[in-house]
Protein backbone atom coordinates (compact mmCIF):
# COMPACT_ATOMS: atom_id res chain seq x y z
CA UNK A 1 0.00 0.00 0.00
CA UNK A 2 1.43 3.49 -0.50
CA UNK A 3 2.49 5.88 2.10
CA UNK A 4 -0.75 8.11 3.01
CA UNK A 5 -0.51 11.28 2.06
CA UNK A 6 1.61 14.36 3.27
CA UNK A 7 0.28 17.48 4.64
CA UNK A 8 1.41 20.39 3.17
CA UNK A 9 2.34 24.03 4.05
CA UNK A 10 -0.02 27.01 3.74
CA UNK A 11 2.27 27.55 0.26
CA UNK A 12 0.65 24.39 -1.19
CA UNK A 13 3.55 22.64 -0.97
CA UNK A 14 4.30 19.24 0.80
CA UNK A 15 7.11 19.12 3.50
CA UNK A 16 10.25 17.81 2.44
CA UNK A 17 11.58 15.07 5.23
CA UNK A 18 14.75 13.58 4.80
CA UNK A 19 13.20 9.33 4.69
CA UNK A 20 16.24 7.45 4.19
CA UNK A 21 17.04 8.09 7.76
CA UNK A 22 16.40 6.54 11.90
CA UNK A 23 14.07 7.99 13.35
CA UNK A 24 12.84 7.64 16.59
CA UNK A 25 9.05 6.47 16.97
CA UNK A 26 8.49 6.23 20.94
CA UNK A 27 10.91 5.25 23.84
CA UNK A 28 10.58 1.15 24.33
CA UNK A 29 8.82 1.82 27.85
CA UNK A 30 6.27 4.05 26.04
CA UNK A 31 5.03 0.46 24.63
CA UNK A 32 4.40 -2.41 26.99
CA UNK A 33 3.80 -6.23 26.33
CA UNK A 34 0.47 -6.71 24.23
CA UNK A 35 0.14 -2.97 23.56
CA UNK A 36 -0.14 -1.11 20.61
CA UNK A 37 -0.43 2.56 20.30
CA UNK A 38 -0.80 5.16 17.33
CA UNK A 39 1.51 7.94 17.04
CA UNK A 40 1.82 10.57 13.28
CA UNK A 41 5.45 10.62 12.67
CA UNK A 42 6.23 12.94 9.33
CA UNK A 43 2.86 13.26 8.62
CA UNK A 44 2.50 9.57 8.38
CA UNK A 45 -0.40 7.63 10.54
CA UNK A 46 1.85 4.86 12.38
CA UNK A 47 1.17 2.10 14.07
CA UNK A 48 3.11 0.39 16.97
CA UNK A 49 2.95 -2.91 18.45
CA UNK A 50 4.41 -5.00 20.72
CA UNK A 51 3.63 -9.19 21.21
CA UNK A 52 3.55 -10.51 24.76
CA UNK A 53 6.89 -12.17 23.90
CA UNK A 54 7.90 -8.67 23.48
CA UNK A 55 8.22 -8.41 19.65
CA UNK A 56 7.69 -4.71 18.51
CA UNK A 57 6.60 -3.58 14.59
CA UNK A 58 5.35 -0.41 12.71
CA UNK A 59 3.09 -0.59 10.33
CA UNK A 60 0.90 1.93 8.72
CA UNK A 61 -2.11 2.89 11.01
CA UNK A 62 -5.25 3.44 8.23
CA UNK A 63 -7.46 0.45 7.31
CA UNK A 64 -6.78 0.30 3.28
CA UNK A 65 -10.88 -1.03 3.51
CA UNK A 66 -12.87 2.10 4.30
CA UNK A 67 -9.41 4.11 6.12
CA UNK A 68 -10.64 3.57 9.72
CA UNK A 69 -7.73 4.07 12.45
CA UNK A 70 -6.21 0.04 13.15
CA UNK A 71 -4.97 1.62 16.44
CA UNK A 72 -8.42 2.26 17.72
CA UNK A 73 -9.04 -1.94 16.82
CA UNK A 74 -8.23 -4.68 19.34
CA UNK A 75 -4.36 -5.81 19.67
CA UNK A 76 -4.27 -9.68 20.52
CA UNK A 77 -1.70 -12.42 19.93
CA UNK A 78 0.10 -10.11 17.47
CA UNK A 79 -3.37 -9.26 15.62
CA UNK A 80 -4.51 -6.13 15.03
CA UNK A 81 -8.90 -5.78 14.18
CA UNK A 82 -9.61 -3.36 12.29
CA UNK A 83 -12.73 -1.74 14.47
CA UNK A 84 -15.14 -0.75 11.30
CA UNK A 85 -15.40 -3.91 9.22
CA UNK A 86 -13.15 -6.33 11.34
CA UNK A 87 -10.08 -7.02 8.73
CA UNK A 88 -7.45 -8.54 11.14
CA UNK A 89 -3.56 -7.53 10.17
CA UNK A 90 -0.69 -9.15 11.40
CA UNK A 91 2.87 -7.57 12.66
CA UNK A 92 3.96 -7.49 9.22
CA UNK A 93 1.32 -5.53 7.65
CA UNK A 94 -0.85 -8.35 5.96
CA UNK A 95 -4.41 -8.76 6.01
CA UNK A 96 -4.86 -12.51 7.51
CA UNK A 97 -8.47 -12.79 8.52
CA UNK A 98 -11.33 -11.26 5.77
CA UNK A 99 -14.89 -12.37 8.37
CA UNK A 100 -17.04 -11.43 5.31
CA UNK A 101 -18.47 -13.60 2.73
CA UNK A 102 -16.55 -16.51 1.38
CA UNK A 103 -13.45 -14.81 3.44
CA UNK A 104 -11.01 -14.22 0.17
CA UNK A 105 -8.34 -11.80 1.23
CA UNK A 106 -6.97 -9.53 -1.52
CA UNK A 107 -3.50 -8.98 -2.58
CA UNK A 108 -4.19 -5.29 -1.63
CA UNK A 109 -5.32 -5.97 1.52
CA UNK A 110 -2.00 -4.64 3.24
CA UNK A 111 -1.17 -2.07 4.81
CA UNK A 112 2.84 -0.79 5.25
CA UNK A 113 5.33 -2.15 7.14
CA UNK A 114 8.25 -0.32 8.02
CA UNK A 115 11.51 -1.16 9.74
CA UNK A 116 11.80 -1.14 13.24
CA UNK A 117 15.07 -1.64 15.64
CA UNK A 118 14.96 -1.39 19.48
CA UNK A 119 18.14 0.22 20.74
CA UNK A 120 19.75 2.17 23.69
CA UNK A 121 15.74 2.27 24.81
CA UNK A 122 14.52 3.63 22.19
CA UNK A 123 12.22 2.29 18.64
CA UNK A 124 13.43 3.68 15.87
CA UNK A 125 12.02 3.76 12.78
CA UNK A 126 12.80 3.91 8.69
CA UNK A 127 10.33 5.68 6.86
CA UNK A 128 12.29 5.31 3.72
CA UNK A 129 13.36 2.24 1.45
CA UNK A 130 13.49 -0.37 3.89
CA UNK A 131 16.53 -2.77 1.27
CA UNK A 132 18.63 0.56 2.84
CA UNK A 133 17.81 0.53 6.57
CA UNK A 134 21.19 -0.41 8.25
CA UNK A 135 21.02 -0.47 11.76
CA UNK A 136 24.84 0.03 12.08
CA UNK A 137 23.99 3.96 10.96
CA UNK A 138 21.95 4.81 14.43
CA UNK A 139 23.91 6.89 16.55
CA UNK A 140 25.45 5.66 19.20
CA UNK A 141 23.84 6.37 22.55
CA UNK A 142 25.50 3.69 24.95
CA UNK A 143 25.88 5.85 27.12
CA UNK A 144 22.05 5.47 28.14
CA UNK A 145 22.23 2.34 28.72
CA UNK A 146 21.69 0.71 32.14
CA UNK A 147 21.62 -2.87 33.98
CA UNK A 148 17.97 -1.89 35.14
CA UNK A 149 15.22 -0.27 32.95
CA UNK A 150 13.73 1.01 35.94
CA UNK A 151 16.99 3.20 36.38
CA UNK A 152 16.05 4.98 32.94
CA UNK A 153 14.52 8.13 33.33
CA UNK A 154 12.74 9.27 29.77
CA UNK A 155 11.45 12.42 28.53
CA UNK A 156 8.77 13.38 26.25
CA UNK A 157 7.00 16.82 24.70
CA UNK A 158 4.85 16.95 21.85
CA UNK A 159 6.52 20.69 20.97
CA UNK A 160 4.23 22.92 18.80
CA UNK A 161 7.32 24.00 16.38
CA UNK A 162 8.68 22.36 12.93
CA UNK A 163 11.93 19.39 14.42
CA UNK A 164 14.50 21.81 12.90
CA UNK A 165 13.55 24.86 15.15
CA UNK A 166 13.38 22.98 17.95
CA UNK A 167 16.87 21.29 16.65
CA UNK A 168 18.39 24.97 16.35
CA UNK A 169 16.94 25.39 20.17
CA UNK A 170 19.74 22.85 20.95
CA UNK A 171 22.51 23.61 19.06
CA UNK A 172 22.60 26.91 20.46
CA UNK A 173 22.65 26.87 24.04
CA UNK A 174 23.60 30.01 24.13
CA UNK A 175 19.78 30.77 24.53
CA UNK A 176 20.11 29.61 28.40
CA UNK A 177 21.62 32.94 29.35
CA UNK A 178 18.53 34.83 28.21
CA UNK A 179 15.00 32.25 28.15
CA UNK A 180 17.16 30.13 31.09
CA UNK A 181 18.78 33.29 33.22
CA UNK A 182 17.39 31.79 36.35
CA UNK A 183 18.36 28.03 36.08
CA UNK A 184 20.42 27.00 33.30
CA UNK A 185 22.23 30.03 32.45
CA UNK A 186 25.48 31.68 33.23
CA UNK A 187 25.17 34.98 33.51
CA UNK A 188 26.77 36.20 29.76
CA UNK A 189 29.59 33.54 30.08
CA UNK A 190 28.17 31.18 27.32
CA UNK A 191 26.51 33.71 25.31
CA UNK A 192 29.99 36.02 25.29
CA UNK A 193 32.48 33.00 24.61
CA UNK A 194 33.02 31.85 21.13
CA UNK A 195 31.36 29.17 19.01
CA UNK A 196 33.06 26.87 17.38
CA UNK A 197 31.44 24.29 14.76
CA UNK A 198 33.14 21.10 12.83
CA UNK A 199 31.82 18.90 10.44
CA UNK A 200 32.79 15.41 10.56
CA UNK A 201 30.68 13.19 7.37
CA UNK A 202 27.19 14.04 7.82
CA UNK A 203 27.46 15.09 11.57
CA UNK A 204 27.80 18.43 13.19
CA UNK A 205 29.47 19.26 16.54
CA UNK A 206 29.48 22.65 17.90
CA UNK A 207 31.51 23.76 21.04
CA UNK A 208 31.96 26.27 23.83
CA UNK A 209 34.43 26.67 26.85
CA UNK A 210 34.67 29.15 28.82
CA UNK A 211 35.77 30.24 32.23
CA UNK A 212 33.92 31.90 35.35
CA UNK A 213 31.39 31.11 37.86
CA UNK A 214 28.86 28.21 35.07
CA UNK A 215 25.67 28.08 35.72
CA UNK A 216 23.36 29.67 37.91
CA UNK A 217 21.80 26.61 39.46
CA UNK A 218 25.05 24.76 40.45
CA UNK A 219 26.81 28.17 41.79
CA UNK A 220 25.75 27.52 45.22
CA UNK A 221 26.66 23.98 45.20
CA UNK A 222 30.13 25.33 44.33
CA UNK A 223 30.13 28.86 46.55
CA UNK A 224 30.56 30.51 43.26
CA UNK A 225 33.82 29.27 42.63
CA UNK A 226 35.61 30.04 39.40
CA UNK A 227 35.10 27.10 37.57
CA UNK A 228 36.17 25.96 33.54
CA UNK A 229 32.99 24.96 31.77
CA UNK A 230 33.06 23.10 28.25
CA UNK A 231 29.81 22.48 26.38
CA UNK A 232 29.70 20.14 23.37
CA UNK A 233 26.61 19.56 21.22
CA UNK A 234 26.97 16.82 18.04
CA UNK A 235 24.18 16.76 15.95
CA UNK A 236 23.22 13.82 13.13
CA UNK A 237 20.13 13.35 10.46
CA UNK A 238 17.53 14.05 11.44
CA UNK A 239 17.70 15.79 14.66
CA UNK A 240 19.51 13.36 17.31
CA UNK A 241 21.70 15.72 19.37
CA UNK A 242 24.41 14.53 22.11
CA UNK A 243 24.74 16.98 24.70
CA UNK A 244 27.99 16.88 26.66
CA UNK A 245 28.93 19.30 29.84
CA UNK A 246 32.27 19.45 31.50
CA UNK A 247 32.92 21.26 35.13
CA UNK A 248 35.88 21.62 36.58
CA UNK A 249 37.11 24.02 39.17
CA UNK A 250 39.46 26.61 38.58
CA UNK A 251 43.33 24.88 39.35
CA UNK A 252 41.75 21.50 40.52
CA UNK A 253 41.68 18.78 37.87
CA UNK A 254 40.36 15.72 39.98
CA UNK A 255 37.49 18.11 40.52
CA UNK A 256 36.32 17.41 36.99
CA UNK A 257 32.89 16.00 36.23
CA UNK A 258 31.25 15.12 32.91
CA UNK A 259 27.47 14.70 32.05
CA UNK A 260 26.06 14.26 29.27
CA UNK A 261 22.42 13.48 27.71
CA UNK A 262 20.16 13.46 25.05
CA UNK A 263 17.85 15.18 22.71
CA UNK A 264 16.07 13.76 19.61
CA UNK A 265 13.40 15.81 17.35
CA UNK A 266 11.26 13.62 14.69
CA UNK A 267 9.01 15.77 12.99
CA UNK A 268 4.78 14.85 13.50
CA UNK A 269 4.08 17.23 10.97
CA UNK A 270 5.56 20.51 8.77
CA UNK A 271 4.55 22.37 12.58
CA UNK A 272 4.78 19.82 15.49
CA UNK A 273 7.65 17.91 16.42
CA UNK A 274 8.10 14.46 19.16
CA UNK A 275 10.55 15.43 21.11
CA UNK A 276 12.58 12.88 23.26
CA UNK A 277 15.47 13.62 25.75
CA UNK A 278 16.97 11.72 28.84
CA UNK A 279 20.19 12.23 30.85
CA UNK A 280 23.17 10.11 31.30
CA UNK A 281 23.89 10.42 34.95
CA UNK A 282 22.65 8.54 37.87
CA UNK A 283 20.17 11.73 38.77
CA UNK A 284 18.50 10.69 36.03
CA UNK A 285 14.88 11.07 37.41
CA UNK A 286 15.58 14.34 39.19
CA UNK A 287 16.80 15.69 36.48
CA UNK A 288 13.89 14.42 34.44
CA UNK A 289 11.62 16.71 36.38
CA UNK A 290 13.79 20.11 35.59
CA UNK A 291 13.91 19.22 31.83
CA UNK A 292 10.58 18.93 32.07
CA UNK A 293 9.47 22.08 33.79
CA UNK A 294 12.33 23.91 31.92
CA UNK A 295 11.30 22.94 28.22
CA UNK A 296 7.75 23.10 28.74
CA UNK A 297 7.66 26.30 30.14
CA UNK A 298 9.91 28.16 28.72
CA UNK A 299 11.98 26.49 25.37
CA UNK A 300 8.02 25.52 24.56
CA UNK A 301 6.47 28.79 24.87
CA UNK A 302 9.03 30.32 22.57
CA UNK A 303 9.20 27.95 20.21
CA UNK A 304 5.57 27.80 19.41
CA UNK A 305 5.84 31.66 19.27
CA UNK A 306 8.66 31.26 16.79
CA UNK A 307 6.58 28.83 14.57
CA UNK A 308 3.40 31.40 15.15
CA UNK A 309 5.24 34.33 14.06
CA UNK A 310 6.77 32.31 10.61
CA UNK A 311 3.40 30.72 9.92
CA UNK A 312 3.97 28.84 6.68
CA UNK A 313 6.97 30.73 5.43
CA UNK A 314 10.08 28.62 5.53
CA UNK A 315 13.59 29.47 7.81
CA UNK A 316 15.42 30.47 4.70
CA UNK A 317 12.54 32.27 3.04
CA UNK A 318 12.45 34.02 6.41
CA UNK A 319 15.83 35.45 5.32
CA UNK A 320 17.45 35.29 9.33
CA UNK A 321 19.28 37.27 10.43
CA UNK A 322 22.77 34.99 11.41
CA UNK A 323 25.12 35.42 14.50
CA UNK A 324 28.19 33.44 15.52
CA UNK A 325 26.42 31.69 17.86
CA UNK A 326 24.45 30.21 14.70
CA UNK A 327 26.95 28.42 13.17
CA UNK A 328 26.72 24.95 14.24
CA UNK A 329 22.55 25.52 13.82
CA UNK A 330 23.21 26.54 10.27
CA UNK A 331 25.48 24.28 9.30
CA UNK A 332 23.66 21.26 10.27
CA UNK A 333 20.29 23.08 8.51
CA UNK A 334 22.14 22.92 5.35
CA UNK A 335 24.00 19.52 5.73
CA UNK A 336 19.89 18.27 6.28
CA UNK A 337 18.79 20.25 3.12
CA UNK A 338 21.87 18.59 1.24
CA UNK A 339 20.57 15.32 2.20
CA UNK A 340 16.63 15.57 1.12
CA UNK A 341 18.08 17.07 -2.10
CA UNK A 342 19.84 14.23 -2.81
CA UNK A 343 16.85 12.02 -1.62
CA UNK A 344 14.72 13.77 -3.88
CA UNK A 345 17.10 13.49 -6.57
Amino acid sequence: MKDQPSAKHANGAAPAFLRNCWYVAAWGSELPPGTHMKRILLDRPILLMRDEEERAAAIGNVCPHRFASLSAGRFQDGLVECPYHGLRFDMAGRCVLNPHGDGRIAERARVHSYPLVERHGALWIWPGDAEAADPASIPDLSFLDTPSPADRAPGYLLTPANYQLASDNILDLSHSDFLHHATLGTAGELAGSPAKARLHGDAVTIEWAFEGKGMVLQRPLRDHADVHTRFEVSWYPAGVMIIRNEVQLAGDPASLKKKAGVHIMTPETARTTHYFFENGEAERKQMLQLALKVFESEDGVMLEDVQANMGGRGFWEMEPLVLSNDSGAILARRVLDRLIRQEMR
